[in-house]
């Protein structure tokens, strides 16, 4: 019988372990997630943009042969934030540190959304683990749908910038801002699917330290994608992109596919930017299988 991404998520709860390390840049706090059968492997997960660790824990739940590791990304969840900005150059030094703490270059970093941001920009500068990118956020130029988002998202969040910290807060983690985004990305017709995904959207996208986490991470997920990075990235690179995804439509992932040197794509139909949550297990087992192809 086949797991729901609800069992899943609570699989993977249920074997995870707390622990945190002291970085040169940050205390980051992470979760490890041990292999209830013989190891294949180990695997980094980084997760997106004003989520936690938990958004990822679906696709951990359909891993139980990987010994796994889940931060929290500085600023989110229950992470320190950094003591300065919250740019790409941050995050992406944050994580050459990690994957030096706790992993090896055996170790394969699997990323979602912001997360692929950040990976790519650590690989094209030294990391040399293999990647795997879920919902690569490699826009190009945007257009119609994806442009009006955008434009909506960015006037948001310059006025939540400009606000007293007080009274940008609530404002940021409005829950009804945070619904109409989980609307807009969640594309399964399952009612019960979609309960839950709102439900998850509405517990953990609003765990951020402060406001200037929130309003820096924004500006830092706007101002490079994985296009900017992929032409000088050597590492094996698996991409899992959906058909439906608003954030970077599939025409500019088969683009950016084409500027890295050693990359595969796989499309997962019917879903958009949720793959984490909606197919989880679909695209666990597409990293399973680039996994242990390029071992």
């Amino acid at each position: 019988m086949t797991s729901t991404p609800q069992e899943l998520a609570a699989a993977a709860l249920a074997r995870s372990v707390r622990q945190e390390v002291q970085l040169p840049s940050v205390r980051t706090v992470y979760w490890q997630y041990p292999a209830s059968s013989p190891s294949r492997g180990q695997i980094i997960f980084i997760h997106g943009y004003r989520g936690n660790h938990h958004g990822l824990e679906a696709i951990i739940g359909a891993l139980p042969d990987f010994d796994i590791i889940a931060p929290d990304l500085p600023g989110f969840g229950i992470a320190d934030p950094f003591p300065g900005r919250h740019s790409v150059v941050a995050y992406s030094t944050w994580l050459t540190e990690f994957v030096a703490a706790v992993g090896s270059t055996d170790t394969v970093i699997l990323a979602h959304s912001f997360g692929t941001i950040v990976t790519a920009a650590a690989a094209h500068k030294q990391l040399k683990n293999r990647l795997v990118l879920i919902n690569p956020v490699s826009k190009f130029e945007r257009k119609g749908r994806e442009k009006v988002l955008q434009g909506l998202s960015d006037l948001f969040y310059a006025f939540g910038g400009m606000l007293p910290e007080p009274l940008a807060n609530p404002m940021l983690k409005n829950r009804v801002m945070v619904r109409v985004m989980s609307e807009v990305l969640t594309k399964t017709k399952n009612r019960q699917l979609r309960a839950w995904i709102h439900k998850q959207h509405d517990e953990n996208f609003s765990e951020f330290a402060e406001r200037r986490v929130a309003t820096e991470g924004y500006t830092a997920s706007n101002s490079r994608s994985v296009s900017s990075y992929a032409r000088g990235i050597q590492n094996d690179t698996l991409l899992i992109a959906a058909e439906l995804d608003d954030i970077t439509a599939l025409a500019d992932q088969q683009r950016v596919l084409r500027m890295f040197p050693h990359a595969s794509l796989k499309v997962i139909r019917g879903v958009g930017h949720l793959v984490h949550y909606e197919t989880p297990a679909l695209a666990a087992q597409h990293a399973r299988d680039f996994i242990l192809e390029n071992k």
